[in-house]
């Protein structure tokens, strides 16, 4: 294909994310980290094959779902919580009270600031999947 075929090619037009999946093999320790830690509530979920759950917040505006598997990749819980390694970033209204969330539940997070328009937070769930806060600016 050459660059002419390549620019005639139709655009995509985003319109906001569907869902974020998420691989794990322990339902229940992730159920707990999400709705305790990240404050989402458990939703309807279709009768699907196999085994899971499905989280969204109050305006469910951010859904997750969790995906129990044993073939897929996890990163497990010796990851490291890593900027540039495999995560999903969301947009919070206040990094302060995210901070002020996590520090009342006793929940690690790190965080960097400098690099962008927001301060970066940074938590893991239970499986070692990272995941990244930011607020708008």
């Amino acid at each position: 294909m050459t660059q002419g075929e390549k620019s005639a090619a139709p655009a995509l037009k985003y319109l906001g994310p569907i869902h974020e999946g998420i691989p794990v093999r322990n339902l229940d320790a992730c159920i707990k980290f999400y709705t305790e830690v990240l404050g989402l509530k458990l939703l309807p979920r279709p009768n699907l094959p196999g085994p899971g759950a499905w989280l969204g917040d109050e305006d469910n505006t951010v859904q997750f779902h969790l995906i129990v598997t044993e073939k897929d990749y996890i990163p497990g819980a010796d990851a490291k919580r890593s900027a540039t390694g495999r995560h999903t970033a969301w947009m919070v209204k206040s990094l302060a009270d995210f901070r002020a969330r996590m520090e009342h539940l006793g929940v690690e997070y790190h965080s960097i600031g400098g690099f962008i328009n927001s301060d970066q937070y940074f938590v893991m769930d239970p499986e070692g999947h990272t995941w990244e806060f930011q607020e708008p600016k």
